[in-house]
Parts: structure tokens; sequence; C-alpha cells
């Protein structure tokens, strides 16, 4: 089954979980990422009070075992990538500019970019999601979405990582007769 939505606004959904936990915790390497103050709007006070916190570890490389997610989700231009959050790590409060992302797909309407995120293992004490007013968690497979300049943050509040899937692509427009 492919998820398609006029309105990928704060949808969510379940996909089959295609992965191990091997596929993530030891078949890759994690970086930091070496732009993490940039990509995304924030308050300054922000970047002053979680200071060395903020911030999300990407892979060196993308198993191709996670390419067979982007054939659940009818969007044009989709791009995947995997996130680690070590415990203490935090993407305050924010929007996404995708100034990348916008470059390489020649997207001039920030609007029409959808960002979902997959979870890789089951919602654990302490990890958090928050689209604007709405905590999202669940089991492994669970997938959440939002549109543009949504309003989200992203936190490893306790003991163990945190592990995702991050969906980037843009909306498919239906054009009537």
């Amino acid at each position: 089954m492919k998820y398609k939505f006029q309105s990928w606004q704060k949808q969510k959904g379940t996909i089959p979980v295609l992965w191990t936990d091997a596929d993530y915790t030891v078949k890759t390497t994690w970086r930091s990422h070496g732009n993490k103050y940039k990509g995304f709007t924030a308050p300054s006070e922000m970047f002053e009070i979680y200071n060395n916190n903020i911030g999300v570890l990407i892979p060196e490389s993308v198993l191709p075992i996670f390419d067979q997610v982007i054939e659940f989700f009818d969007l044009n231009n989709l791009v995947c990538d995997l996130s680690k959050y070590t415990p203490g790590m935090i993407l305050p409060w924010h929007t996404d500019d995708y100034p990348t992302y916008s470059k390489n797909m020649g997207v001039t309407d920030i609007a029409d970019i959808v960002r979902v995120i997959v979870f890789l293992h089951d919602s654990q004490p302490g990890h958090q999601l928050w689209i604007e007013d709405r905590f999202c968690s669940g089991r492994a497979g669970s997938w959440f979405s939002w549109e543009g300049k949504t309003k989200h943050m992203a936190a490893n509040l306790g003991e163990t990582d945190r592990y995702v899937i991050q969906l980037t692509g843009t909306k498919k427009i239906n054009k009537l007769g």
C-alpha cells in the first residue's frame, strides 16, 4: 500500500519493518552533522540554551534496505536519510528551511515540501518528536508527516539512542481537466 494525501499535514501511519536493529546500530557508521546550526530556523536564544547538545548524527552512507521505505509514500523527488540522537541531543523548536533539498530538486515553494519521520524502533522513554502541539510516539515503522515550515522539535531525553528515517519529498499536485 502506498500512502497518498492531498495534505500531508499531521498525517500518520505505519509501514512494515524491513530492517533489523543491526542495520542501523552495527552496520552503519555515524558522524556529526557538519551543518548543525543551518537548514532550520529557531529563536537565537535556543542556541544559547542548548549549545553543544543541538544536533543529530547522520550516517556515512545509507544501506540499500532503507531505500525501500520510499516505496510506501506517494511523493515526488523523495530522498531518504537516517538520523541518530544520542542521549541529551536535541533539535529545539524550529521550522525547516530545506536549503539543500530546494536547491538540488529545484523547489521554489517550501510549502510544497513534505517531511516524513519513520521510527526505526519502538519509542523509548524520553524519545521525543513534537509536531506543533502533538507529541508523536509509536512502534517501529510508525511514521508522522508535516508540510513546509511547520514548527516541530526532536530530542532524546532518554537513556538509549534514538534512530529515525527522515524522508523529504514534494506533494503530487492533482491537475483536474
